[in-house]
Formats: structure tokens, sequence, C-alpha cells
């Protein structure tokens, strides 16, 4: 696998070694530090800022172990309501017997569910209208409803059965036997964490991995373990074949349901649909084939342009539709008016804090509008913000058409607005950590990457002079990020891609 960071590489492989010796033990596989996800145990920013862990003690064990137990209790406790209350709800799937299914496991939008009391589907948008319309049976399964609130999720359920929207959750097919084997989960796993931290070496690498191990250990674990019991569960129900089309960002609990599906030989097909833009530094994104024998990693994987493609001996790898940027490709999107100057801001709150800060600071040619996260609760920047600019809640699709720059770093917003022709300002101040989305086609000339004020307010005079002078060759630039990193997402490559007929 190749990253652009060597060090972020290096570690990959360090991290892929160790997965393959712990993935003996299934446990593990929920293990998110050996998964690669950079989130937990800040195992990636300790590594590459050369810090050194601070030794475990004693105390610090018994604590995180007592963080855990508490966390994982209280999940499971909650998950044997929210399965009461789903009966209660009356929600329910007919499997029909003997029938071929496609399974669609992607994350359900729910503040969309709660606010408006419908369904949107946000990441496979206009799949379920093509298997509605070519009559193939399908069934949403969704991601990460987890042990929420449980009568936000009732509410949820009544939703959802109202609808009439095919969902299968966990609540439906596990069975009381499979909860007393969440809670043996629950006691073995710190063992198997223990014993496998014991077992390290004293290189830099083992001395990083054992602190992030102890760091994440009391993160709630049972979730993936419950993907996996609910998959194992839907492959004994009486579907004829399943095909499982997967949003796949490789997470410990993607690799547990996968896992779970492959209980009974050649009965589920597994596509990984990675149709996002997706950055050069989150390591558990790209697939590792060493872990093809643990049964975690997909058939196939889907990916949302031809330069995220790459070459694999153990899975098959093709271009997908781009189904959530289908606003890319609808022709004269740009307003003759542009007359603002639109900031997107991503998910990591030091990132946020360098972008507004520089942000501030510029004397902008238009006024300035702020895209915050939808998971980011904006009051908190408030003061960074002040009377200067105005925040929106507004979508990109209706926000890019008016702007005459783009603002951001570490979101791939920022690759949208390129490609639709608008010049991009990819604040990155050197010495703090950000993801990497950009490719390097156009920069210098559609977008650029700056650190500080005096570049952001010269690269700005740049984009002005090109956006009157010569209009026609940010087109151009546009179209060729846009081919590198998108597919039309016409009925044709659904069809073709998904291998639906």
């Amino acid at each position: 696998m190749k990253f652009r960071n060597p060090a972020i590489g290096k570690l990959y492989e360090y991290l892929s070694r160790k997965s393959r010796e712990a993935y003996g033990d299934s446990l593990l596989i929920s293990n998110v530090v050996l998964n690669k996800q950079h989130t937990r145990g800040r195992v990636l920013e300790t590594y590459l800022t050369g810090e050194i862990s601070s030794p475990v003690s004693f105390l610090f064990s018994v604590k995180k172990i007592i963080f855990y137990l508490v966390k994982n209790l209280i999940g499971l406790v909650l998950s044997v309501v929210i399965a009461s209350l789903h009966r209660l709800s009356g929600q329910r799937f007919l499997i029909k017997e003997g029938e071929d299914c496609v399974v669609l496991d992607t994350f359900f939008g729910v503040r969309h569910l709660l606010d408006k009391g419908e369904f949107k589907d946000i990441y496979f948008p206009r799949l379920s209208e093509y298997l509605t319309e070519r009559k193939i049976e399908y069934v949403y399964i969704p991601k990460g409803l987890g042990f929420s609130n449980p009568l936000q999720l009732f509410r949820i359920f009544r939703i959802l059965k109202k609808t009439h929207v095919p969902v299968l959750t966990e609540f439906q097919v596990l069975k009381w036997v499979d909860y007393l084997d969440v809670l043996r989960f629950i006691f073995l796993y710190p063992f198997s964490i223990i014993r496998f931290a014991d077992k390290l070496g004293t290189t830099y690498e083992d001395k990083v991995l054992y602190g992030g191990l102890w760091n994440a250990l009391d993160g709630v674990a049972i979730e993936s373990h419950i993907r996996y019991l609910f998959a194992k569960r839907l492959v004994a129900e009486k579907f004829g074949k399943i095909k499982c089309i997967s949003w796949y960002e490789n997470l410990v609990t993607d690799k547990n349901f996968y896992r779970g599906l492959r209980t009974v030989p050649g009965k589920a097909e597994i596509t990984g649909a990675q149709l996002f833009l997706r950055p050069y530094t989150l390591m558990n994104l790209f697939a590792d084939e060493q872990e093809v024998p643990f049964d975690v990693v997909p058939d196939r994987i889907l990916v949302n342009g031809p330069g995220y493609s790459f070459d694999s001996s153990q899975v098959r790898v093709s271009v997908g539709p781009s189904l959530r940027y289908k606003h890319l490709f609808d022709g004269g999107l740009l307003s003759p008016a542009r007359d603002n100057i639109l900031v997107v801001l991503p998910y990591w709150d030091h990132v946020v804090c360098d972008i507004l800060e520089i942000v501030r600071q510029i004397d902008w040619p238009k006024p300035v509008k702020v895209k915050f996260h939808p998971a980011m609760n904006w009051r908190k920047y408030e003061w960074m913000i002040l009377d200067k600019f105005s925040v929106t809640d507004e979508s990109i699709e209706k926000l890019f058409p008016h702007a005459l720059m783009v603002v951001g770093d570490s979101t791939g917003a920022i690759i949208e607005a390129a490609s639709l022709g608008i010049p991009v300002i990819n604040i990155s101040k050197s010495g703090s950590f950000s993801h990497d989305y950009m490719p390097e086609i156009g920069k210098g000339i559609i977008w650029d990457q700056v650190e500080e004020v005096e570049e952001v307010s010269k690269l700005v005079t740049q984009f002005q002079k090109m956006l009157e002078e010569n209009p026609g060759q940010l087109k151009e630039e546009g179209t060729r990020l846009k081919s590198f990193c998108f597919s039309e997402p016409t009925d044709v490559l659904i069809g073709q891609a998904f291998e639906l007929g």
C-alpha cells in the first residue's frame, strides 16, 4: 500500500503484521487500534510526532478495565431493553423463504428520520429506486443504531414501520442466547488485549501500540461483536443467496459483519462500496490483503472514481457509480452571480480552529459563509466567527453554485468544489495533523495548499485574476479532477458495478 507520507506507510505495514498475529484470537478483530483506526488510542498522532508513550501504571490499567466493563455492561443492558422495545414497536421485515435478497448494509440518517418522519438514503441514493423498479428484493441493514437512546430508537422503529421501509435489524433476529454470548465477550475481551499487549517487544512501534491498546481499552467494543452475531443469524435465516452491498469504511463493525456472513460458506457475496472521497491518511480505509484469510475483507471493492482504484491479487477492484455526487454531473451548476466565499469545515476540532484562525484575519473580496460538519456543534466556535461571517446549514449542493472560492481542509467537499471549476484554498498548518484529500491534479492552478495568512491573501489575488482573465482553464482543470475522482452514476453503471443484471 502506498501512502504519500512514508511514515504512515511504515506504521501501516507494522500494524498489518501485528493484526495478522492478533487475529488468530477472533476477539481481537473487534480492536480498533489493530484495525488501524487512528481516532482511538492516538496511535497515528503519537507515531508521527515521535512521542514516547508514558508507562502504563497498575492504577491506570485497573481504571481502564473498570471503565470498559461499566460501559459495555450498560451497553448490553440497553441492547436488551431496545430489543424489547423493538418487539413492541411492531417493526419487522418479512423474510421470504428461499428468495435471493440484496442486503444494503449502511448507516442511517437518524437525525433526518426523527426530524422529518421519513427515511432518506444519504449513502446509496438512487440504489433502492433502481432495485424497486426492477423488482429485485432488498432490505436495509442499518449500521450504527447500536445502543443509543432507547426511546429515540423506539420512535425510529415506529417511523420505519409506518413508512414501510424494508429494514432488518439485529433486534429482530438475535436470540437470548446471543446476548449471553455478548456477556461472555465482555469478560474475555480485556484478557485477550492484555495477553497480546504483554507479548509486544521494545521497539518504538511496539511501545506506541502498547500505549494505544491500553488508551483505547475502555472504548465500547460490544457493537462489533453484536454485528458478528447478527450476520451469523442472517445467513442462518431462510433467505436464498444474499448479495451484500456494504458501505465500506473497513471498521471493526464491518470486519465482524463480513466474518459472520461467511459462517455459511457460499451463502453471501460481499461488495464493499467505497463510494466516497478517500483521504490518503486514514489507514483503515485501505483494505489489507493480509487479512483475507480471516474472512474480514469483501469479495470485491467498488471505488468512487478511477483515481482511487488499486491493484490487488486477493480482491476484485473496480470503479463504481458516484451515487452521492450526481449533482456534479448536472451541467450548468455555477451561478453567473457568485457572491460569497464558502468555508467548508471538517469533523476534527483542531483543524477547524486552524482554518478559522486564519480565515478571520483575511480581507475577503466577498461575504464569507461558513459550513460546519453536520456532526459538529458550531456554537463552541462562535467567538471565532463573531459578526464577521455567517453560518449556514444549507447543503453544499445549494451552496456551491454561488461560491466564488472555497476554503477548507480535511474534507472531500474541497474536491467537489474544485471539480466544478471553483478555486479552492486548502489551508493546512505546518505541524498540525490534517487529512490529505486532494490529488495532485490542478495544484497551483485551480487549488493550492497554504499555511499562513500572507499565503492565503496572495492566493486570493491569484484566483481573482484567473477568474477574470482565464475562467476556461479553471473549468478544464476541474473537469480533469472530476474524471479522476468521480464516475457518473448512470443506471447502466449501477447495474454493471453492483452486478444486478
